[in-house]
């Protein structure tokens, strides 16, 4: 080959990486703005609703009114669940019942709509002999556990943490 077929070779290469930069750099920045937009959002019924509205307020002032968090688990037992990522929904806290849903599904407990990762019905917290456990229900994107993919159910512990799409929760 010819000097100057070698110099076109090395400047098409050369425009070829850059362009890879350039994609890796813009798929990165698209992750970065998405994830500080989505959203978990918390759905009741009427009748919670309700008894939450009664039962979870506090005076905060003479005439300010503002909702009470989930309690924390006392003597080394989860309680409740708290949104650590994304930041726009971060200290949203959910009670831990008898059994919380979570997914895109309208019915979920913990509904988180605007995350193509989760699942309609995603997973769920369960109590079992009176310990909470987190089960994934056959999540096409799998759950995860303190980082390790879930696969069954596990015992909850205070500071577990559990990522179902882009959402982080922490047990406590």
């Amino acid at each position: 080959m010819t000097e100057q077929a070698l110099d076109i070779l090395k400047l098409v290469l050369l425009g070829l990486l850059y362009l890879f930069f350039a994609r890796v750099l813009w798929a990165v920045w698209s992750e970065v703005r998405r994830t500080s937009s989505k959203a978990v959002v918390p759905t009741m019924t009427a009748q919670e609703q309700l008894e939450a509205q009664r039962d979870a307020t506090v005076l905060a002032g003479p005439t300010e009114r503002r909702p009470r968090k989930a309690p924390k688990g006392r003597g080394g037992r989860v309680a409740r669940l708290v949104v650590v990522e994304p930041k726009a929904r971060k200290g949203t806290t959910f009670a831990l019942g008898e059994e919380i849903t979570i997914g895109r599904d309208p019915s979920s407990t913990i509904v988180i709509d605007d995350d193509t990762f989760v699942s309609h019905r995603h997973a769920r917290v369960f109590e079992f002999d009176g310990q909470p456990m987190v089960e994934d229900l056959g999540s096409t994107n799998g759950s995860f556990h303190n980082g390790t993919r879930l696969h069954g159910s596990r015992l909850l512990h205070p500071g577990d943490r559990l990522q179902f799409g882009y959402t982080v929760l922490e047990a406590q």
